[in-house]
């Protein structure tokens, strides 16, 4: 599986698990990381999980959350930033 397909995958399950996490109105800032790698991986289809690992998962949440904390460094019109590239 490529990068780009997997990330767009976590970027679904990432989205997934916060609108769960909204939901249940749990606080953001008591989420541990491998709460939320746990979360997303859980979250994949299993034929993603079978092509893929939980480090290369890891690795994709930290260039998805660089990328996003860059594009809002960047974004002037306070839109949420997309993290396609």
């Amino acid at each position: 599986m490529d990068r780009t397909e997997l990330r767009r995958w976590i970027e679904d399950a990432l989205a997934r698990h916060d609108r769960d996490t909204r939901e249940r109105e749990e606080a953001d800032a008591t989420v541990t990381v491998e709460e939320i790698i746990d979360a997303v991986w859980g979250r994949l289809p299993l034929a993603v999980r079978r092509q893929t690992n939980r480090a290369q998962v890891q690795a994709s949440l930290t260039i998805l959350t660089l990328r996003h904390g860059i594009a809002m460094t960047r974004d002037d019109s306070g839109a949420a930033p997309s993290l396609e590239s």
